[in-house]
């Protein structure tokens, strides 16, 4: 008796199925404003850390604002609370000890402390410094769950310590995957799904790049190799088609062979696709909800009923495909995309000039050096395109050519995409070379602001000029070098009045008693300081 044969499923159809309206609508990718926007604005933002010894007054009302493609320059010495302006920004401050006590901070115009009023009640301990804190953990919870609407695809962050930034557990890969699924999930899903393996163009594209191999000329594969992978629809493909190439050789015969069944990842079965198509609207649903949240932030007011409804959708789509969450089916379905996701990230390392991607990628954090991690996160900030870059010394641990290559892909993604940057560094003739404006912070707040170039010609505030001071110049080489005397004050008990009149060899009586206004001593150009009777500048 004959034994029957399986009976083939019949292929899916590439078309991408809906999901519901509400889903539809809110996922929609908002667009980018116009040039001279202001993505970003900060006014007067407070952040205490509540310490035994008392509390510390990181910052006391920082005001700036940054707009749509533009570079701001944060500089200031250790301990000024550059890196606690970008934490508080991104409400990234550890509580405890941290927290932000109040100002605003807005993007595109959605309140990112929405709902802090609410998050704890602070009682002043008698005879003492110290302040107690109460915490309400569901409203902190709450406000951290809507935060994640902001962090990666409208503000990223390039941290200043990448061996905390990064996970010591997973691989470098898996990393740089569950950044690309959460911000661009569904576009990669829809170039798997509409991918050309079977291509015409396709034998003669894998012959020229095995030809190429066979020459050894790295740049004739890396273009045969860029031509495939526009050919079937992949450019991660064509990524993995130059490695197999390149480590066959010169003296291999069978790189096309490896090639062609390296191809045969980009053909989906009916359930590879089934899968596919149910993780697109997973992440449609998750982005829906990102949405609502700015939304809810935008009108300060919670939208239940959305939420409930986003919350419902979510739960029938992942309990009817509850048998994608089996080990077994699950690794078998989605090794497509498990793949696409290891080449694109390998494509990222590429972008910041790391010699060997893939064996980076597929190794841990404590397998790199600090300056290979550093570049990781860059990689990591860079790959959501976001509309917001905040760079706390994104190249203090490179090499100097490495630096250039860092600061240039900064600049492509703004000149490209129109990414506003937030720049912290201490080097400023890194300032004076990529930034537009630049803030002058001390001790926690900003006592000087304006256009790079008026600030660096003509410092205002006595401690802008001792900075600049303090830098060697190739125009003056006979200059002495100065510095400023003293340190950053004690935030607990801070100086009264200007913070800097205890370092100011221009101090007056006046500057003990109150702080200064921010006056306007040019176009854009503010300075806090008595020594100018400018206009007062404007909120």
């Amino acid at each position: 008796m004959a034994t029957p044969q399986p009976r083939e499923e019949p292929e899916a159809p590439t078309a991408v199925p809906r999901v519901e309206p509400i889903v539809e609508e809110l996922a929609k990718a908002p667009e980018r404003g116009g040039p001279g926007e202001v993505v970003l604005e900060v006014k007067d933002l407070k952040t205490y850390f509540f310490t035994y010894d008392g509390v510390v007054k990181a910052l006391d009302g920082v005001t700036l604002h940054i707009r749509r493609g533009e570079t701001l320059g944060l500089v200031g010495e250790t301990g000024c609370g550059k890196s606690v302006t970008a934490f508080s920004v991104t409400r990234l401050v550890s509580d405890p000890p941290g927290r932000v006590i109040g100002g605003k901070v807005r993007y595109r115009n959605a309140n990112l402390l929405f709902g802090l009023e609410q998050e704890a009640k602070f009682t002043p301990v008698p005879k003492s410094n110290r302040v107690k804190v109460k915490r309400a953990f569901r409203r902190i919870r709450s406000n951290m769950q809507r935060m994640s609407a902001v962090r990666g695809r409208a503000i990223s962050m390039i941290f200043q310590e990448p061996t905390q930034a990064m996970n010591p557990v997973f691989s470098i890969s898996n990393q740089l995957s569950e950044v690309l699924v959460l911000h661009r999930g569904p576009e990669i899903v829809d170039g798997l799904l509409k991918a050309k393996p079977d291509a015409a163009e396709a034998r003669p594209a894998i012959e020229a790049l095995v030809e190429a191999g066979r020459q050894e000329n790295r740049v004739e594969m890396r273009e045969a190799a860029n031509h495939l992978g526009e050919v079937v629809g992949s450019a991660s493909f064509g990524a993995q088609a130059f490695y197999i190439v390149r480590a066959a050789g010169a003296a291999s015969e069978d790189a096309g062979k490896d090639v062609q069944r390296a191809l045969r990842r980009l053909r989906l079965s009916s359930s590879q696709r089934r899968y596919l198509q149910h993780q697109r609207r997973l992440m449609l649903i998750d982005r829906a909800t990102n949405e609502l949240y700015l939304e809810e932030m935008r009108r300060q007011a919670v939208n239940r009923i959305a939420r409930i409804r986003l919350r419902g959708q979510r739960l029938r789509e992942r309990s009817s495909h509850i048998y994608y969450r089996l080990w077994g089916v699950r690794n078998r379905v989605g090794k497509p995309l498990k793949d696409e996701l290891f080449w694109r990230s390998v494509r990222l390392l590429e972008g910041v000039s790391i010699a060997n991607p893939v064996q980076v990628a597929r190794g841990f954090p404590h397998e790199l050096s600090g300056g290979m991690l550093q570049r990781v996160m860059i990689a990591e900030a860079l790959s959501s395109e976001p509309d917001i870059l905040i760079a706390d010394e994104p190249t203090t641990a490179l090499d100097v050519t490495i630096q250039a290559q860092i600061l240039e892909l900064m600049r492509d993604l703004k000149t490209r995409v129109g990414t506003a940057i937030l720049l912290i560094t201490h080097d400023l003739a890194v300032i004076a070379e990529v930034a537009d404006r630049v803030c002058v912070m001390y001790a926690g707040v900003i006592v000087e602001q304006g256009p790079v170039h008026d600030v660096f010609r003509r410092p205002l505030h006595p401690y802008a000029q001792g900075l600049l001071a303090s830098i060697p110049r190739l125009d003056q080489p006979d200059k002495q070098l100065s510095s400023i005397p003293g340190s950053v004050p004690d935030l607990i008990h801070p100086p009264s009045g200007c913070r800097f009149h205890p370092r100011c060899p221009y101090a007056m009586p006046v500057c003990k008693e109150a702080r200064p206004p921010m006056t306007q001593e040019g176009p854009q150009h503010t300075v806090a300081c008595y020594l100018y009777k400018g206009p007062v500048a404007p909120e």
